[in-house]
């Protein structure tokens, strides 16, 4: 009798399909998509007719079976094998190695031959070799250069200048011979040296004293008559003893210019801009000359 009136009984391991219920025959669910062919084959088992199988061989249904748990089987050990990382990359991409960064080039010259070191080469340093001691002593001089003397100094002679309390001598600029003195209270120029009589170098002596009219100029008193100063009257220049007017104390007071470059110096009176000691013809007077014409004197020690 064919399969369809036989009676639908039990087997063991279930009901004997096909499967039916109220609506008709039973079909398994619909497994998910998949991609690929083995989406395909998976479909055609899936959804192809149901078709009895024989007594002595697999249905189309157990041969699906069989199929499907192969593929699970794969899909399954695939993920396994992937794992299930936040990145989407490929199996090809996680066995690729690692990207190779060379390293900077060495360069290897080949040994100096003996003929490359023979006498007259020049073995060069690598850039920005440290030289050794040996090469930087080559390079320094053997000798030191000869030491320049510098010429000696010239020392221009003091300023001829007068300083208070000092005794001096006063010889002319133009005759250094001749002497400023005073000779019975009359003053008046001599040829006066080391050889000449004790009075006459006393009388060529005077004691520099600040000026008695004015702290700025000066005053000279005969070193040998203590209180008696050189003073102008009648324009003459005499030796008198000190008053207490203001006329004798502004005639015996005298400022200094400098003159022949610095090493002599004149005398101009006080109460007299203009007119300065002038020695001539054996006399010594108060004259109105120029500068440049004035009788100028030399500071000298006494004798």
């Amino acid at each position: 009798m064919p399969d369809e009136d036989k009676p639908e009984g039990l087997r063991i391991g279930g009901w004997v399909p096909p499967y039916r219920d109220t609506k008709g025959p039973l079909r398994p669910p619909v497994p998910p998509r998949r991609r690929g062919a083995a989406a395909a084959f998976s479909a055609a088992l899936w959804n192809g007719p149901i078709r009895r199988h024989s007594g002595g061989g697999l249905g189309r249904r157990a041969i699906a079976a069989v199929a499907t748990g192969a593929l699970i089987a794969v899909v399954g050990l695939t993920a396994l094998t992937l794992g299930d990382g936040d990145d989407d990359s490929s199996l090809a991409q996680r066995v690729v190695l690692p990207p190779y960064t060379p390293s900077a080039a060495i360069e290897i010259l080949p040994e100096p031959s003996a003929s490359s070191t023979a006498a007259g080469s020049v073995t060069r340093a690598p850039t920005g070799a440290r030289p050794t001691d040996a090469a930087a002593n080559a390079t320094r001089p053997t000798s030191r250069p000869p030491a320049t003397t510098p010429p000696p100094a010239t020392t221009a002679p003091p300023a001829a200048r007068l300083i208070v309390d000092e005794t001096v001598g006063l010889a002319l600029a133009d005759s250094p011979g001749f002497r400023l003195r005073h000779r019975n209270f009359v003053a008046q120029v001599d040829n006066i040296d080391a050889g000449s009589s004790r009075d006459a170098r006393s009388d060529a002596q005077f004691i520099v004293r600040r000026g008695l009219a004015s702290a700025g100029c000066f005053s000279l008193e005969a070193a040998n008559h203590s209180g008696f100063f050189l003073r102008h009257r009648d324009f003459v220049l005499r030796l008198d003893r000190w008053d207490s007017s203001q006329l004798y104390q502004r005639d015996a007071t005298f400022c200094t210019r400098q003159a022949r470059g610095g090493r002599a110096l004149i005398l101009e009176s006080i109460n007299y801009p203009g007119y300065f000691v002038q020695a001539g013809g054996g006399s010594v007077r108060l004259l109105r000359v120029d500068d440049a014409q004035a009788t100028a004197y030399l500071v000298r020690e006494p004798l």
